[in-house]
């Protein structure tokens, strides 16, 4: 199993990121077919008291659009190495969010932004309305994150359907790394049972050539994603693997959870599967 196409999110505003460059690299780790896209949505008229305010969309706003598009496009071709074959570019006048969803048909593995503060449903992604609706894995990359080599990779297990799913969608990655640690957080009465899941783990990944050690880790402060990032930092993981939003997402907003915190906390890119 490999990763034949990949698709790549690129902000319409700013500097184009080490995003790019970052899915060109894994594009050629794993001899993929690379998918640019970007999309864009002119703003609605404002209206106050019934009276509006600003007049609406014309079409300079949606040329205007277009030439950012088409701007984005020529600087994404420039970082991934011009018109080979191994590469295209897509773009739209269209939400991004719904965009990115829609076009990830086309892609095993669709590379994102963490999410901006405040969120712009008109010029930037919805990370988390992504995990739950392209069907595939999600790979968030921080904004200071320019490359990917994943020499030690964490798989943050819990016996979900959502953790299965993450395990075998990261194998491509899995198989490159030079060390795979599979934990669970668990408290001290549940070890054995945690330490017998672990090993299933473990089998499974040695059936698809992949060596993984197994530990178990106690919550931090009340919580597993404390106890998650700590193991990130003291062993220097380059790549989180985790299933994503077991529970609901509005769940997860209202009352925190491992989803939630790891797109807003996590210091490494995290390969997210729903």
């Amino acid at each position: 199993m490999s990763y034949g196409s990949l698709l790549v999110h690129v902000d319409v505003d700013g500097e184009i990121g080490g995003r790019v460059r970052l899915a060109a690299g894994l594009a050629d780790q794993f001899h993929s077919h690379l998918i640019g896209v970007a999309s864009c949505m002119a703003r609605p008229p404002f209206v106050a008291a019934g009276l509006p305010i600003a007049a609406e969309s014309t079409d300079e706003d949606y040329q205007e659009i277009r030439e950012v598009l088409s701007r984005r496009g020529m600087e994404f071709r420039a970082v991934v190495g011009g018109e080979g074959s191994k590469a295209e570019w897509r773009s739209s006048l269209d939400f991004p969010t719904e965009f990115v969803a829609r076009e990830a048909r086309a892609a095993d593995l669709v590379i994102i932004g963490r999410d901006r503060k405040p969120y712009d449903p008109y010029r930037s992604t919805d990370t988390g309305a992504l995990v739950l609706r392209t069907g595939r894995p999600v790979l968030s990359v921080q904004p200071e994150i320019q490359s990917l080599t994943p020499r030690r990779v964490v798989i943050a297990w819990k016996d979900t359907r959502e953790s299965r799913r993450a395990v075998q969608d990261a194998l491509p990655f899995l198989k490159a790394a030079r060390e795979v640690i599979v934990m669970e957080v668990t408290e001290l009465n549940s070890v054995e049972d945690t330490m017998h899941r672990l090993k299933d783990v473990g089998k499974y990944l040695a059936r698809h050539g992949v060596t993984a050690v197994a530990e178990w880790v106690r919550p931090i402060e009340g919580t597993a994603s404390n106890a998650l990032l700590r193991l990130v930092d003291e062993q220097s993981v380059d790549l989180i693997v985790c299933g994503a939003y077991g529970h609901t997402r509005l769940g997860e907003w209202i009352f925190g959870g491992m989803t939630q915190d790891l797109l807003t906390q996590s210091p490494v890119c995290c390969l997210l599967s729903h």
